[in-house]
């Protein structure tokens, strides 16, 4: 496999140009409403929000909850029924444009730098991404959301679409974008993702769920919620494990005619909408909309609590409790580095656990990668550990998908989240806003050894030669692998990753498997050498992010798990 191909996302079919037009219009418009998230705080209290700002998209107070579910026109929407950033503020006044004008200014500025990617400029869930995730994006077109607090059919409260985008989507690619918005900014993406739809000034929104204190979860209520669990047949999806392996599992569809992925609930990490008991609650009282989840508000209200027991009952292991946009450090030492993965070097140096998503949704999923470095003034080392119970590292073996990890850095004068919006893309960066990338690919050691193997014997085994086998084809074994582990990437967005040229790879690492864990040592100078390479002198944070691949599930090119970015802190003392 070409590592060039198999580097976060590809795409030869897409289009740049349109991104150059949709924000130079921007621009021309209106500068300063397009160019910039807020300075305010990124703190949000999910449970006493900040109020709206003024100009929000609002609802049609004449109107009826689910009016459109009840008329005939809509018989053909499925699901319809049951069981089937610095703008804002003090300067508003000041502004030539009204508030609602204003408002969805700043939402478009964010949504096209941080959305666009993945949901569509249309807000058709069919961005440049799409095609490398799974599930695909919400379309927003069509109002129908499955996070929510409202009734079944309902649209959901402005609420609702803010806990969605601070909490993010476990098991999904949606990240959790918490530490990358103020409240202002997330209320004016709320109101630009409201507008792509126009049942938000067409029909009213619906009332908020009550949710009261959970009960004990004694052993009586685990039990009759394991009854229900039965009788109701959540098994046919959930499977009797809760593992996601019911019989009717792998046919499901949404409402947007696209295979539903059933999560293994077992695992706090997969609750989409939140794993704690109040948040399971709702979920089962307003069910997911557009899928076949359906709501189980006709059930006493005991009920639904004994079921909530009950899932909480089974769950395997604690949540994940890793970063998600953090900082991470490089400690001064005083002793020479090098890329032994078990060396002494590493002793008593800090580590960060870092939440991984998945792109492609799957179980068993890699869930954190855990990031440690050091530098000694003059070169840096970075160790990666991650858990993987199979080791799949045998380069000879042409159908076989290795285990692989890469660490991705923003080039240029770059920072997060601030004023500018100057952050390549988290997923190979964009036009303009180049990446560099380390990838590390298992197996080497196993590949030079099958290669000198085959010069020491000479002959060509005419078996496999014919039938298949290891190098069976002279193709094969003229492509011998190199003596490096690591080969230095640069990407400027889809279908753009490009190996840098021979002499500029130098980048050095190896890998090592034990105990069902990879531990992965990248080591390069400081000083970079030319202008695609990160340059780890700068003073400033500098934004690293992760991806892996499991060979176990056939991951490879955009089928692999990801981190957003974190901030890297060298420190010089």
């Amino acid at each position: 496999m070409s590592p060039s191909k198999s580097l976060m996302f590809s795409n030869n079919n897409g289009k740049t140009w349109f991104w150059v037009v949709v924000f130079c219009s921007l621009y021309l418009v209106q500068p300063k409403l397009v160019l910039s998230h807020s300075q305010e705080e990124k703190k949000h209290d999910l449970e006493n929000l900040t109020p709206k700002p003024e100009g929000m998209i609002q609802f049609d107070k004449d109107s009826n909850p689910g009016d459109e579910y009840l008329k005939e026109k809509s018989k053909d929407i499925p699901f319809r029924t049951m069981g089937a950033h610095d703008m804002m503020g003090e300067d508003m006044g000041k502004s030539q444009l009204s508030p609602g004008k204003a408002l969805l200014a700043r939402g478009k500025a964010i949504y096209m730098h941080m959305c666009v990617f993945c949901h569509g400029k249309d807000g058709n869930g069919g961005g440049p991404a799409m095609s490398f995730l799974y599930p695909w994006p919400r379309d927003f077109r069509s109002g129908i959301f499955k996070f929510r607090s409202t009734p079944t059919g309902t649209l959901p409260r402005d609420e609702d679409i803010y806990r969605t985008i601070i909490r993010g989507i476990p098991g999904t690619s949606m990240p959790n974008w918490s530490a990358a918005l103020s409240p202002q900014d997330t209320w004016a993406l709320v109101n630009m993702i409201k507008s792509f739809s126009p049942r938000f000034k067409s029909q009213a929104q619906g009332k908020a769920l009550s949710v009261t204190e959970p009960p004990p979860a004694s052993s009586e209520s685990i039990t009759r919620g394991q009854d229900l669990f039965l009788k109701h047949k959540c098994t046919n999806c959930h499977g009797k494990s809760g593992t996601g392996d019911g019989k009717l599992a792998e046919s499901l569809m949404d409402a947007w005619k696209h295979a539903v992925f059933v999560h293994d609930i077992t695992n706090p990490a997969y609750l989409k909408a939140g794993h704690d008991a109040k948040s399971i609650f709702r979920t089962l009282s307003t069910g997911l909309d557009g899928t076949p989840m359906e709501s189980y508000a006709h059930l006493p209200e005991k009920d639904r609590w004994d079921l909530t027991n009950f899932i909480r009952s089974r769950f395997s292991n604690e949540p994940n409790n890793a970063a998600f946009e953090t900082d991470v450090y490089s400690k001064k030492v005083n002793f020479e580095l090098d890329t032994e993965v078990d060396s002494p070097a590493w002793e008593g140096v800090q580590s960060t656990d870092i939440v991984l998503r998945p792109l492609s949704a799957r179980r068993g999923a890699v869930e954190t990668i855990n990031f440690s470095s050091i530098n000694n003034g003059e070169q840096l080392a970075v160790r990666l550990r991650w858990k993987d119970p199979t080791p799949d590292e045998d380069q000879t073996l042409g159908d076989q998908y290795l285990d692989q990890g890469a660490m991705q850095f923003a080039l240029g004068s770059v920072t997060l989240h601030t004023h500018g919006h100057n952050e390549p893309f988290w997923g190979m960066g964009n036009r303009g806003k180049p990446v560099n990338i380390w990838h590390w690919r298992s197996g080497l050691e196993k590949a030079l050894e099958k290669a000198e193997d085959e010069e020491y014997h000479g002959d060509v085994d005419m078996d496999a030669l014919i039938f298949g086998g290891q190098y069976s084809s002279p193709a094969a074994a003229l492509n011998r692998p190199k003596e490096t582990a690591v080969t230095e990437l640069n990407a400027e967005g889809f279908g753009t990753v490009t190996p840098q040229p021979a002499d500029n790879q130098h980048v050095i690492g190896s890998g090592q498997w034990k105990d069902g864990e990879w531990t992965v040592v990248f080591l390069r100078d400081l000083i970079p050498l030319g202008k695609w390479d990160i340059n780890l002198t700068r003073k400033d944070p500098i934004l690293v992010a992760f991806a892996v691949w499991d060979g176990l599930k056939e991951d490879r090119n955009g089928r692999k798990v990801v981190s957003v970015w974190q901030r890297l802190n060298i420190l010089d003392k």
